[in-house]
């Protein structure tokens, strides 16, 4: 390293340019729910779950009839009626009034969806995610209950805004990160029982609806507006589905789930275009912030430039001007000197004039070689330095490579350090367990050869006994 000041390495531009920005987005488990098991997860991946579960369970229960018809006939039993014929026959009959749908099944639909209407126009007059306009007379007027059951609403409301929101945009939603947030479907449920709570106490009590259509002079929001509405075009097609027959409705139902399909295919692609956008802009805005900051940091530099030229300046005008009020005083204590010297000289100079001619010429001549010399020398040192410069490079290389290489030799002994350290500790393992065999060899030969010994002892001492028992019988024979 050339340079040891590791702060001003790192926060220099070649490293800054290839940092990234600090990740600050705050990542929340979520509890994943299993969409085999819960409707309304496998609804959100698939929306077309739902009609393939109500196909199956009509096919189940056909199926199911057609057994039941099947085991009657082969046992001889009376075929099982379909309630539901029985309920319909007598009404095909008569051909059901303009306007009234088909029959009470198509009257309750309308009457709930009637009934949901009315629950939404209550409903469209709570303030979504604020407080009534003066809201202790509010309370004080509807009373404590009431404005409890409206906080409990709105806090809701807030905390589902939060959770549907992304968590890199939930910062920008208002939300700090210090409360903890439910899961969505919990938060779904609880939602849900407190909307049904504020719509029974708006239909029993219709003065809080009252109140609160006063409070909001403005009337229900934009976007409610347009449930409204949408939700009144639901009404309409409703009752013209109900008012159509089983085939027509079998070929809206399958446009529907067409556009359906190709909506959701477009929804995709706009969702990931809008991703690739996301990321362009972000990278867009890191390369402008970048050269932002060079920019400022050029600036900077440039300022100090700037004062220390004007600085500069100041310090040269002051010498200068010390330097002329010096000169001026020497000038006038001198001058008249000069003067009287200047007549003297200038008889003088008239004879000199003649003398000094030709030592000018000469010298002019000598001026202009050693000018011509230094210009040389000069151009001499540019070269010098020039091929100085190259060599100081070329050098630098040769050190790099050199380094390297002394690098990649430091490895490589101390690899063959590790071979040479393990073979010796190999080599004294093998030295310690030839000792251990030569002592046990040793061992085994001085008990061989003490074996030796007592068996040749003792094969000897027999040989003696029997030697000397044989000379004893000779001895007495001759004695007889």
């Amino acid at each position: 390293m050339t340079n040891t000041d590791l702060s001003r390495l790192l926060k220099s531009d070649e490293i800054q340019s290839v940092l990234r920005k600090p990740n600050k987005t705050i990542k929340r488990k979520v509890l994943k729910k299993n969409p085999l098991k819960n409707i309304r997860v496998m609804m959100r991946l698939n929306p077309y779950a739902a009609v393939a579960k109500r196909s199956a369970i009509a096919t189940n229960e056909a199926n199911k009839k057609k057994k039941e018809i099947y085991v009657a006939k082969r046992r001889g039993l009376p075929i099982p009626e379909d309630p539901k014929k029985k309920k319909a026959a007598p009404k095909a009959k008569k051909a059901p009034a303009k306007g009234k749908g088909k029959g009470k099944k198509s009257q309750r639909i309308m009457a709930i969806l009637d009934e949901t209407i009315s629950k939404l126009q209550l409903l469209s007059h709570v303030p979504p995610l604020r407080r009534p306009d003066d809201y202790e007379a509010f309370a004080d007027e509807v009373g404590t209950e009431v404005a409890q059951v409206l906080d409990e609403q709105l806090m809701l409301e807030q905390q589902y805004k939060w959770v549907s929101t992304p968590a890199h945009e939930q910062m920008d939603e208002g939300y700090d990160g210090d409360q903890a947030l439910p899961d969505f479907e919990t938060l779904d449920d609880e939602l849900r029982h407190s909307t049904r709570v504020v719509c029974r106490m708006l239909r029993e009590a219709p003065a809080i609806s009252e109140r609160l259509q006063q409070t909001g002079a403005e009337g229900p929001t934009p976007p409610m507006r347009k449930f409204l509405s949408t939700f009144n075009e639901l009404k309409s097609q409703t009752y013209a589905k109900l008012s159509t027959s089983v085939e027509e409705e079998k070929a809206k139902e399958d446009w529907f789930l067409e556009i359906s399909a190709k909506e959701e295919k477009a929804s995709q692609q706009l969702r990931q275009l809008q991703k690739e956008i996301k990321a362009e802009r972000a990278d867009r805005e890191r390369e402008v912030s970048q050269r932002e900051e060079t920019i400022k940091k050029l600036r900077d530099e440039l300022e100090n430039i700037k004062s220390a030229t004007i600085a500069e300046e100041k310090q040269l005008e002051a010498e200068s001007k010390a330097a002329e009020e010096a000169d001026g005083s020497a000038f006038s204590s001198k001058e008249t000197a000069l003067s009287d010297e200047l007549k003297r000289l200038t008889a003088e100079l008239a004879t000199k004039r003649k003398e000094n001619k030709e030592s000018e010429e000469q010298l002019r001549k000598k001026k202009v070689k050693y000018e011509s010399e230094a210009a040389q020398w000069i151009e001499k040192y540019d070269k010098d330095m020039e091929e100085k410069d190259k060599e100081i490079s070329a050098l630098r290389l040769i050190y790099d490579e050199e380094k390297k290489e002394l690098n990649r030799l430091e490895e490589y002994f101390s690899k063959l350090m590790a071979e040479r350290e393990a073979a010796l500790a190999e080599e004294r393992k093998k030295a310690e367990q030839r000792a251990r065999e030569q002592a046990q060899m040793a061992t085994l030969t001085k008990a061989a050869t003490m074996v030796q010994k007592l068996w040749k002892g003792k094969s000897a001492r027999k040989e003696f006994e029997k030697k000397k028992a044989g000379g004893g019988k000779k001895g007495k024979k001759g004695k007889k």
